[in-house]
């Protein structure tokens, strides 16, 4: 009770440090929601490195905060001067930072060539995977409030309907060998919290509410709703996916944890592991709704 208890209270602190991110870069200046990507994928990767490091030769960890900070500042001037190619950008900063830990490793003694590949690991996941919340940061204007939302409602819906629903119905496990305590009922239910977290979001849209937050580009067209419940449910596969991804690699470092910030919750990496999957394949859901 006492842990679940401690789970909830800190689950309220993140909700809302999460909500005045999102609700200062829609109404104030998107920098706030940029800084706090950033943010995250230092601390995230720091986590990921100290992950690593528990079976594997320890990654270069300078070399990931500088591919952060060098890959940002190559993103922002791709989308500001440009207005176009900042993933690219992003992904080009990587493989010069690549090189150079490949060029480093030949001329120390003291850091081989297995150093280098934990390195880029870390670089892909979660440095590069959280690079895709930023593109939704810098969609046009009507898709970048709906997107954003629907992330940040469905992934947290997806967490909360799976830890509850498991907890309480219980039965058949969905992969004991992964992560023992995740069950095919919390499965389920953590679909049903996303999807409903979609369509929450369609008639938070059409509300003045929804105008404020500068909504509509997906209540454009017939059947627009649908857009909304695929959105909230694709979010909450990949959310789940990419929590069992992170429990895998935890269970082959031998941690029970990413750490300890989030007292409840255990790491940054911990709370956020579902939200990179869910941003990655949101993203390439809006792109392309916006492409056609």
């Amino acid at each position: 009770m006492k842990d679940i208890k401690k789970r909830v209270i800190t689950g309220i602190v993140i909700f809302v440090v999460f909500a005045a991110i999102i609700l200062l870069a829609l109404k104030v200046h998107w920098a706030f929601f940029d800084a706090f990507i950033v943010f995250l994928a230092l601390i995230a990767s720091g986590e990921m490195c100290a992950a690593i490091s528990k079976r594997f030769p320890k990654p270069l960890t300078v070399i990931v905060s500088i591919t952060v900070v060098l890959g940002y500042i190559a993103y922002m001037i791709a989308q500001t001067v440009v207005n176009i190619g900042g993933i690219t950008s992003f992904y080009s900063v990587v493989l010069v930072m690549c090189l150079i830990a490949i060029v480093f490793s030949l001329c120390s003694k003291k850091v081989g060539t297995n150093n280098v590949v934990s390195t880029m690991f870390v670089l892909v996941y979660p440095v590069s995977a959280l690079m895709y919340l930023l593109g939704f940061n810098h969609f046009p204007a009507p898709y970048r409030s709906d997107v954003l939302l629907i992330l940040f409602v469905s992934a947290p819906l997806t967490d909360t309907f799976a830890y509850f629903v498991g907890s309480i119905v219980k039965g058949k496990k969905l992969c004991p060998r992964i992560s023992p305590n995740k069950t095919i009922s919390g499965a389920i239910g953590g679909l049903i919290g996303g999807t409903l977290g979609g369509v929450l979001m369609y008639f938070i849209s059409g509300t003045a509410v929804g105008e404020f937050l500068g909504m509509g580009a997906l209540m454009t067209g017939p059947g627009n709703y649908i857009n909304f419940i695929c959105m909230g449910l694709l979010c909450s596969v990949t959310t789940q996916i990419g929590d069992i991804f992170a429990s895998y690699i935890k269970r082959v470092v031998g941690i029970k944890d990413y750490g300890n910030l989030l007292p409840g919750h255990g790491g940054v990496m911990d709370r956020i592991d579902g939200l990179i999957m869910g941003g990655i394949f949101l993203f390439l859901y809006a792109s392309i709704l916006m492409a056609i």
